[in-house]
């Protein structure tokens, strides 16, 4: 008999698999399944006597913690609805939010942030009683008290035989880089399609050794999925934070890390200011293991046919890509020697600073930067970079070990079906041809919450979403990203240009840190720059006086020319201004997963962007 596709029916499972194995784990200790979902059950009986009822909407102000994910599973089983998001979201954004979903009850962190929620709640005429999962100084009621409320009452088993596929289990309200916040609303069956498909897609059969280190915002659509895969194959999972994520990834030796880039920008920064300020032995070390593993990464990746291509080659192009993949080995054979001299004495060090058993960086939320994901793959560091959204529950594509192909995010996972168009006609276009991405399939939302419009604009007749992203595929099944369709900036000549591709030839250089392509109705490019202190040898100094510098304003303009001097003419940048600090989401001109907002970025620094075309 075939699982029925809803969470908790996922959990039940496993709990019969294996209930007593330690599943959670923080610096407080560890908790087993069964623990897991017994205080699950509890919390969903005291959920239901508060008055939680199916199809209720509940307010989920929180961040990542065991009772997080306990309190997520809880609301599944009591029929509801979470509605969340991380307590970096501002007070006056979450009563937008809470209003048009109308929630009742909600859960809140802590104290300081049930006193945020109780002052807007005028704004918001339906919310109820607020629970804080930490029950230090709590104004009210708390998560220990629904567990009380619920104790004695139906197992997780009985809760979950009332949860159908069809049911919806949550709303979760997007970034908005583009626009406007919209309600994707994810039924039971969209999750069920990625936990019943991903453990196969990450080969996690290992059931006693797995182990994900969980650092992104748990509301997040890609660290939940990736929660509820791991939690129900019997990995472990252990829950860090940004600020100890270096610490914990040697400390926990986790196989598996969902990530975004801009983390593993950030390890790469750290490495590339280590070489630079080291001993010049170091250096020369680094550069030497560094050039006969890229022979080896490359030749490898010849050999498997691990390479980007749009068709499979035929006929003497067949013969003659059999040759070169016989040359290939031939020339992993030759670096072997100082390669594993390299491997043992540099980058086993480097290993070891994230545990040392990482299978893969499983990363999503953003376009991985080439140059960074070359390093990655040349240092051993497996990344599996992958493709979705949040109204596709989310993954759509992913690497795998078996198929990493740099340059690509990926083949499609188990019934997902994918199609790419020609944007005017919506002609389905072939293999190297670039248009929008559609998909279709079972992960796809049910909709926009109360927006039937919107929903409709995006999902067709026939079941297929638009996802309003540009790439091609090649015959091989590979998908490659060139950007999204509606950032595409229209230059006054009526060239089209993807910010997102030029912007990762400039990041490529050392000395900036963060570009924004602009350029909308103008004549030519311009590219907003951050510069990087230790990357221009100006460790100490602040990004706000080194972008006042007039020598360094001239160092960076020549720089993003130089990075862009081989594309078409109007794709290469002419004009530059740089920002006085960092793009952080503080003004909200970053999402929660770090990329950016365009639209508000253009907002908040028009006058800079006046000055680069001055």
């Amino acid at each position: 008999m075939e699982l029925e596709r809803t969470v908790p029916a996922y959990f039940v499972r496993a709990g019969a698999r294996h209930g007593d194995l330690p599943i959670l784990e923080d610096r407080d200790g560890t908790v087993s399944l069964r623990e897991l979902m017994d205080r699950a059950a509890s919390a969903a009986e005291g959920l239901r006597k508060a008055g939680v009822g199916k199809g209720d909407r509940v307010g989920f102000y929180a961040d990542n913690c065991r009772r997080w994910i306990q309190t997520d599973l809880a609301i599944q089983l009591a029929g509801g609805v979470s509605v969340p998001r991380g307590t970096d979201t501002p007070a006056e954004e979450m009563a937008g939010l809470f209003r048009h979903a109308e929630v009742g009850i909600v859960i809140a962190h802590a104290a300081r942030h049930a006193e945020r929620l109780e002052a807007i709640r005028d704004e918001v005429p339906t919310m109820g009683e607020i629970f804080c999962l930490d029950p230090a100084d709590a104004p009210g009621r708390t998560f220990d008290d629904l567990l009380a409320a619920g104790e004695g009452g139906p197992s997780f088993e009985e809760l979950s035989k009332a949860i159908r596929p069809e049911d919806l289990a949550t709303i979760i309200y997007t970034s908005g880089t583009t626009g406007r916040p919209k309600g994707v609303m994810l039924s039971q069956s969209n999750f069920g399609h990625q936990v019943a498909n991903g453990p196969g897609v990450f080969d996690l059969g290992r059931v006693t050794s797995e182990k994900f280190l969980s650092v992104l915002p748990p509301w997040h659509i890609f660290e939940r999925t990736v929660e509820y895969i791991a939690l129900t194959s019997g990995a472990r999972l252990v829950y860090t934070s940004r600020r100890r994520f270096k610490e914990d990834l040697a400390k926990y030796e986790p196989t598996f890390v969902p990530s975004v880039p801009r983390i593993w920008e950030t390890v790469y920064d750290g490495v590339q200011k280590r070489i630079a300020t080291g001993p010049a032995i170091r250096r020369w070390m680094f550069k030497g293991a560094y050039f006969f593993a890229s022979i080896r990464t490359r030749c490898w990746d010849r050999a498997r046919g691990h390479i980007l291509r749009t068709h499979k080659p035929r006929g003497a192009a067949a013969l003659v890509d059999g040759a070169v993949r016989a040359g290939a080995l031939a020339g992993a054979a030759l670096a072997y020697l100082p390669d594993a001299l390299g491997r043992a004495v540099v980058f086993s060090k480097m290993r070891k600073l994230v545990g040392g058993r990482l299978r893969g960086a499983i990363s999503g939320g953003g376009l991985m930067p080439a140059h960074i994901d070359r390093f990655l793959r040349t240092v051993e560091l497996p990344v599996l970079v992958g493709y979705g959204l949040t109204e596709t529950s989310p993954v759509v594509c992913v690497r795998r070990e078996a198929r990493n192909v740099l340059g690509t995010i990926g083949v499609v996972i188990p019934e997902v079906e994918l199609q790419v168009r020609e944007p005017e006609t919506g002609k389905v276009l072939g293999p190297g041809e670039v248009g929008v991405i559609f998909t279709r399939g079972p992960q796809v939302m049910q909709g926009y919450y109360k927006d039937e419009e919107l929903t409709r604009k995006v999902i067709d007749g026939d079941g297929w979403f638009d996802t309003g992203d540009l790439g091609f595929l090649t015959e091989e099944g590979d998908l490659c990203f060139r950007g999204r369709f509606k950032e595409t900036i229209v230059l006054k000549g009526g060239e089209n240009v993807e910010p997102s591709s030029v912007e990762e030839d400039i990041v490529g250089s050392p000395m900036i840190s963060q570009a924004i392509v602009v350029g909308q109705d103008r004549k030519v490019l311009a590219a907003l720059l951050v510069p990087d202190p230790e990357g221009l040898g100006k460790s100490g100094e602040s990004v706000e006086s080194l972008a006042a510098d007039p020598a360094i304003q001239k160092q960076l303009r020549d720089e993003a020319r130089k990075r862009t001097s081989g594309r078409k003419g109007f794709e290469r940048i002419t004009r530059v201004a740089l920002l006085p600090e960092p793009l952080d989401q503080t003004d909200g001109l970053l999402t929660q997963t770090l990329k950016p907002r365009r639209h508000v970025i253009v907002e908040h620094y028009a006058d800079k962007i006046e000055e680069a075309y001055q």
